[in-house]
């Protein structure tokens, strides 16, 4: 080769594109910006989660942390993979190969993770929400219980037995919380027919407020007792229906004071927990 096309390549090689360079500096630069930008909205999502409560739980800071590191993670691998296209694609390189392999790939890997992305997606929006946290009590279908542990991609109950349930967060599709910012004891009494309706509702009211008087039981109460009065005429008794709202969780204790008070009251007044009764004829 003649030397002055030699010197003619050399010369052609070492002269810098300037408009590329710029533009590839632009890509960094926007990377760069948008990476800031995400992590200062993950903060803000994080905040927003922790600001439910005015004393967060260590559960609601585990979720809040949970939920800005899946969101940062998953924002950093989009932003490098469109700065690295970008700039391959502005000094020269083709890609579309490189995105042919990447959507044979991304494919192949959807069909064989598809449950799982679904679980990490249901468990994403479970903490976006906050449609539960550790230590509610809830129903999934046709399981109930405690819930013991929360992540991206499954649920852990423990049922009243002992057993621990784990549930797919894709599978989450109607949850019912029992613990929920507060709860409610619903609680029918049934008396007979032959007994007067409003004695039996004030010796109710009695009973309640006794109830909401009780050193123990006083504080897990949110709100005063509510005696309904009659809620339906069955066969053999007239139901009569109260409601109690209690502090989340402590349903089932207030429920079973209130049982016992009920009860014992009933006795005092001799009011009868109605009952079958047989009538014989003889002719």
């Amino acid at each position: 080769m003649e030397p002055g096309v030699v010197l003619a390549e050399a010369q052609s090689r070492m002269q810098i594109d300037w408009g590329i360079v710029v533009s590839v500096a632009l890509v960094v630069l926007g990377a760069l910006v948008s990476l800031r930008l995400l992590r200062i909205a993950v903060h803000g999502i994080a905040r927003g989660v922790l600001q439910r409560e005015k004393e967060p739980a260590r559960e609601l800071a585990q979720k809040a942390k949970t939920l800005s590191q899946v969101v940062e993670t998953t924002g950093r691998i989009v932003v490098f993979t469109i700065a690295l296209l970008t700039v391959l694609s502005l000094i020269g390189q083709n890609v579309t190969p490189l995105l042919a392999s990447a959507g044979i790939a991304g494919i192949a890997v959807g069909f064989g993770a598809q449950n799982l992305i679904k679980d990490w997606l249901g468990g994403f929006f479970i903490l976006a929400e906050n449609q539960y946290s550790v230590d509610d009590v809830i129903k999934v279908g046709n399981f109930s219980g405690v819930v013991e542990k929360l992540d991206l991609r499954k649920t852990v109950l423990r049922a009243l037995d002992g057993s621990a349930v784990v549930i797919p967060n894709g599978e989450v599709r109607v949850v019912t919380n029992l613990t929920k910012e507060w709860s409610r004891v619903v609680l029918d009494v049934g008396i007979p027919y032959e007994e007067d309706v409003d004695r039996a509702l004030a010796v109710l009211r009695r009973a309640a407020d006794d109830l909401v008087a009780d050193l123990d039981m006083g504080g897990l109460i949110l709100e005063p007792p509510q005696v309904l009065g009659i809620e339906a005429l069955e066969q053999n008794q007239v139901t009569l229906r109260i409601l109690v709202k209690t502090i989340p969780a402590k349903q089932w204790d207030v429920g079973r004071a209130l049982r016992t008070r009920v009860k014992s009251a009933f006795a005092e007044e001799g009011i009868q927990i109605p009952y079958h009764h047989q009538v014989t004829i003889l002719r």
